[in-house]
């Protein structure tokens, strides 16, 4: 039997036939599993995350307006599933951190430095968090979040004055800031 064409393959893929779904998985699985692991950096992850775009793909290929654009749409799938692993893994060790650092009650400064983070708005306490808890780069916190360096630095700058504000507020030593 000759090899179907890809767009063949997707016009019947779209029409419920199962078997050209699956030719199109195979022709493109290792393209999906390079392209996760470029976000997550464990293979495992990415083969993970391949599957998961194949499965949400079949679930809405009937809504791709363009039979040439699959593989790029596929693709942005896979990145996108990718990405949110990377964000509940961050966001995960996220509150772990958070938790530690709650149970770390040394001095009354640790005590001012939670509260100060923990007067933060959510999506600014989550950078503070990632950067100098975790210690995620820049780039690996836009990856993350899906924000720009420039938009991270802004918002680090505000939160460390805004923290250091509370903090000189309520007493913390001016020699530390």
């Amino acid at each position: 039997m000759p090899e179907r064409s890809e767009i063949h393959l997707i016009e019947a893929a779209a029409g419920g036939d199962i078997e050209s779904f699956g030719e199109l998985c195979r022709r493109y699985y290792a393209a999906m599993v390079a392209v996760a692991y470029a976000v997550l950096g464990d293979h495992q992850l990415a083969e993970d995350a391949a599957q998961e775009s194949f499965a949400r793909a079949l679930v809405r290929i009937k809504s791709l307006k363009e039979g040439a654009k699959f593989a790029p749409w596929l693709a942005a799938i896979c990145r996108n599933i990718a990405k949110d692993m990377v964000a509940i893994k961050a966001k995960q060790n996220c509150t772990k951190n958070i938790s530690q650092v709650d149970k770390v009650e040394n001095s009354e400064d640790d005590r001012l430095i939670r509260r100060a983070i923990g007067q933060l708005p959510e999506s600014t306490k989550d950078l503070v968090v990632l950067r100098y808890y975790d210690g995620l780069s820049y780039e690996q916190i836009s990856s993350v979040l899906g924000i720009s360096k420039a938009s991270i630095n802004g918002r680090l700058i505000r939160a460390k004055r805004k923290m250091a504000a509370y903090l000189r507020k309520n007493g913390f030593p001016e020699n530390r800031l």
